[in-house]
């Protein structure tokens, strides 16, 4: 099992501080900061899952929010439609989600990356188009109104409340990404990444990886819907056009094939519509243009970026120190 350094475990302890304090200091009743909040949650496992699909296995997806949706969509109908309590509409959700996820698996062992974009971008107009026009079902256009607020032992939780169940999910996931990477699976994965033909010649079962890898990155999506979902009360179809785009910077810009990449992307590019929201027309090509500079001067990421100046710093620390004298 990799063991992470000293270094890295102290980050981890200050991001959590950080994230435990954060809602005390926005205030418990500030909803404009804790819906934020909570967005950095569930766009935290959106970038985490896709990052284990582009970033360790190197399959191209620009539909992923359509998982979003589907995990939204099947949590609002089976706890507010069927009746079912929140924890089996949120297992019922990620089931679903996973499952879809499988379908999208099979083009993925038939197609290259190009192709494979395409795909996933026809598979995302599908959904939408599916939430539109399946009124009795969704609410069409008109959206999917009345979703119940998160209820725990017959307290109805509010947004400070629903941040805390948040950021544990969001913990949990993370915890799930760093198991996995670090297990015999994730090796497996990162050798198809690499090097997809080595990796069969060596008996891996490149197909069966890429399968299993779009199930479960599709699955994680679907339980952000569901966060998303209870968060919102409310569902359409709009809602999701443009996530997929902001989700792909957020992984790229945050660094690839890094735990720490998505976490970067997701509070950089999360908090951009809000420092911009006087230019929210331009955000596509605010959006482009980052990714641009980020490739350019950050090809690691932003993560991989402050990472490499931390380690040139440090070095440089280390060589103008004096040499300790011999006793």
């Amino acid at each position: 099992m990799h063991k992470a350094k000293k270094s890295t475990w102290m980050v981890i302890a200050v991001m959590i501080a950080a994230a435990l304090v954060a809602p005390v200091v926005a205030g418990p009743k500030n909803n404009y900061m804790l819906n934020i909040l909570i967005s950095y949650c569930y766009f935290g496992i959106l970038a985490a899952s896709l990052n284990l699909l582009i970033g360790y296995t190197g399959q191209m997806s620009l539909g992923h929010a359509a998982f979003m949706a589907i995990g939204g969509y099947a949590y609002a109908i089976l706890n507010k439609t069927l009746g079912m309590h929140f924890l089996i509409a949120v297992i019922g959700a990620v089931v679903i989600s996973f499952i879809c996820g499988l379908f999208i698996g099979l083009a993925c062992s038939k197609l290259s990356t190009i192709f494979l974009a395409m795909t996933t971008s026809g598979f995302a107009k599908a959904v939408t188009l599916t939430i539109t026009n399946e009124k009795w079902l969704t609410g069409g256009a008109n959206g999917f109104t009345g979703i119940p607020k998160l209820t725990i032992l017959g307290h109805k939780l509010g947004n400070f409340e629903l941040y805390y169940v948040a950021l544990a999910i969001t913990l949990f996931v993370f915890l799930f990404c760093y198991r996995l990477i670090y297990s015999k699976t994730g090796r497996a994965m990162q050798a198809v990444r690499n090097a997809p033909i080595a990796a069969a010649a060596m008996g891996i079962n490149v197909n069966g990886y890429k399968f299993l890898v779009c199930g479960i990155s599709a699955a994680l999506a679907g339980l952000a819907g569901c966060i998303y979902a209870v968060n919102m009360n409310y569902l359409s179809a709009d809602m999701f056009n443009k996530t997929s785009i902001t989700l792909l910077t957020m992984t790229v810009c945050g660094g690839m094939g890094s735990l720490f990449g998505p976490v970067a992307g997701t509070l950089v590019i999360g908090t951009l519509p809000e420092l911009l929201r006087a230019f929210s027309g331009y955000l596509d090509g605010v959006y482009g243009v980052l990714i641009i500079l980020v490739m350019l001067f950050m090809p690691e990421g932003i993560y991989g970026g402050i990472r490499s100046l931390a380690e040139k710093v440090m070095s440089k620390k280390k060589a103008g120190a004096p040499a300790k004298k011999e006793a």
